[in-house]
């Protein structure tokens, strides 16, 4: 869609909508349709789990660790900040298919004790992390649409272009960002370290203890299911 218009010289006057900033928007908005989608198992019935949590596990780490240097150095947002953008939102998405599954796998696995606690703990994490990380891209966008804004680069929407027009204005929203992102990243290691102490903490203790492996029971003995990795979610 354009606004493009002809004068009497020939010359073309307007702005055009086909903007980054708009799709990206939309694809964000898109990327909450995996939010209600669980799957539970994968090939021969093994959990979903385990494999969904190496996407979030590498992703989140890589789009925030970016998304800093990119506040530092605001040339590389204008110029690769679509496509950071774009696997944020496919990170986003992720986290909502890796808790779902997560969620599936925490049900099929009847835990008690310490185990159950830590699974319980794990799935809050992730909760917060998920909402933590939805701000995360939300702030990221804006941003990116702040510094083309900002650079000579407007929308055509008169609110929009003045209240991200300002140089300060973008100013502020790198900073907004940058914590965000620390916050993102100290969520991402917590929700990681309880669903690694979940599945193996058990497990080393009753190997220590010279038993079987597997979750602990209240009682210190095993669990009823024994998951190759990550139970619980993200």
């Amino acid at each position: 869609m354009s606004t493009e218009t002809i004068d009497a010289g020939g010359r073309r006057s307007g702005v055009d909508w086909r903007r980054a900033e708009f799709l990206l928007t939309l694809l964000g908005i898109v990327g909450f349709i995996t939010l209600p989608i669980r799957i539970t198992t994968i090939y021969s019935g093994l959990p979903a789990h385990p494999l969904f949590v190496h996407v979030p596990v590498v992703l989140i780490p890589t789009t925030v660790i970016v998304a800093v240097v990119f506040m530092f150095k605001s040339e590389w947002l204008t110029r690769y900040g679509i496509a950071l953008a774009l696997v944020s939102i496919i990170a986003m998405s992720s986290i909502f298919l890796t808790m779902q599954a997560g969620a599936a796998l925490r049900g099929a696995l009847h835990l008690q004790g310490q185990a159950a606690k830590l699974i319980s703990e794990h799935a809050q994490a992730a909760h917060i992390l998920a909402i933590v990380y939805v701000l995360f891209t939300a702030v990221l966008i804006v941003t990116f649409a702040a510094r083309r804004i900002s650079g000579g680069m407007p929308t055509g929407l008169g609110i929009l272009d003045e209240l991200l027009g300002s140089t300060a204005v973008f100013t502020a929203l790198r900073i907004v960002l940058v914590v965000v992102a620390i916050v993102t990243g100290y969520m991402v290691f917590r929700t990681g370290d309880l669903g690694a102490k979940a599945v193996w903490q058990g497990r080393l203790q009753a190997a220590q203890n010279g038993g079987p492996g597997g979750f602990a029971g209240p009682a210190g003995g095993p669990g009823k299911f024994s998951p190759p990795s990550g139970a619980g979610e993200p």
